[in-house]
């Protein structure tokens, strides 16, 4: 599935008005995030009206598999907006619907949307979506140096070096706790890094891949831990302290901060309410058919590089 260039101009306008992000999405970001991920093509609900998009919902395809052998194709839902001239009129019920049907026509099994406080209760109130559990947010303490791991920022240089060819060769493990968790493999770490825009650092030990990123939350830094994937099956959960030092070390701060849960790595720290959160995150989740058990469905992994957030 392709989208064409009027079509990603559009839907840009539509989310810069809406989101006012302070970099603007551009067709190359909507085209790499909505036709070049390794898992499949988005599935894009809309409504539009004299060639002007009123409503976007994109349904990004991502594969979720569990200990127990079972996979399912969620879209993890992002860019839900209607357009501030169309609100009351049921665009955002004829968006969200729209995407039902073009996820179904690709083969989805349901949808995880993250979304704001905003929208997640009109989800489950209007639409009848199942609210899913918050996951914590952490302010974790760094233990160590941060010694034991190689770190690299992921250019092109990077996906060209040995050291992802040895991380490539070997892929990585899932959580064997219970619930469903995001298939990660090279292919789609190496599409993921590639965002334009956005700058992501890769560290690298014996037993993990970390990616990590910088931001400043009124004007104080802070590291990010976006994703902690693991490359062989360990014995024992690993402690994040040192993942926090060799991110506080890389960005020069030491304030850490971690979002979602990593089953195979323990992250200690101060928990922070959701509310400190520059933009509150809530699950939500809703399912194609009567196959999946919606009621039945937890998350055992899920981190910010698992969506749009960074």
């Amino acid at each position: 599935m392709t989208f064409s260039d009027d079509e990603l101009v559009r839907t840009a306008a539509l989310l810069n008005t809406v989101f006012e992000h302070e970099q603007p999405l551009t067709l190359e970001s909507l085209r790499w995030y909505y036709e070049r991920n390794p898992v499949g093509p988005a599935a894009v609900g809309n409504v539009e009206e004299a060639d002007r998009r009123l409503g976007n919902y994109a349904l990004i395809p991502q594969k979720f598999v569990s200990a127990d052998g079972g996979d399912l194709v969620l879209g993890v839902g992002v860019d839900l907006a209607v357009s501030p001239d169309a609100r009351g009129g049921g665009v955002f019920r004829r968006t969200v619907e729209d995407s039902y049907l073009r996820a179904i026509d690709l083969g989805h099994d349901g949808i995880l949307g993250v979304a704001n406080a905003n929208s997640a209760p009109r989800m489950v109130a209007t639409l009848g979506w199942r609210a899913l559990d918050p996951l914590p947010v952490t302010l974790c303490v760094p233990v160590g140096t941060g010694g034991g791991f190689t770190v690299a920022k992921a250019t092109p240089a990077f996906f060209d070096s040995e050291v992802f060819a040895e991380i490539a060769s070997s892929g990585f493990v899932h959580p064997s706790t219970v619930g469903f968790a995001p298939h990660w493999s090279p292919e789609l770490l190496h599409w993921r890094l590639t965002r334009p825009g956005f700058r992501y650092w890769v560290h690298i030990s014996e037993h993990l891949v970390v990616v990590s990123t910088r931001t400043r939350v009124a004007g104080v830094p802070f590291g990010v831990v976006l994703k902690t994937l693991v490359r062989h099956p360990l014995a024992a959960v690993l402690p994040g302290g040192q993942v926090a030092a060799t991110v506080a070390r890389t960005h020069r701060t030491p304030f850490v901060i971690h979002w979602g849960r990593a089953p195979m790595v323990h992250f200690r720290g101060l928990p922070l309410p959701q509310s400190r959160m520059p933009s509150p995150l809530s699950l939500v989740l809703h399912r194609h058919h009567d196959e999946f058990d919606e009621q039945g469905f937890e998350l055992s992994a899920f981190e910010f590089l698992d969506f749009d957030a960074y």
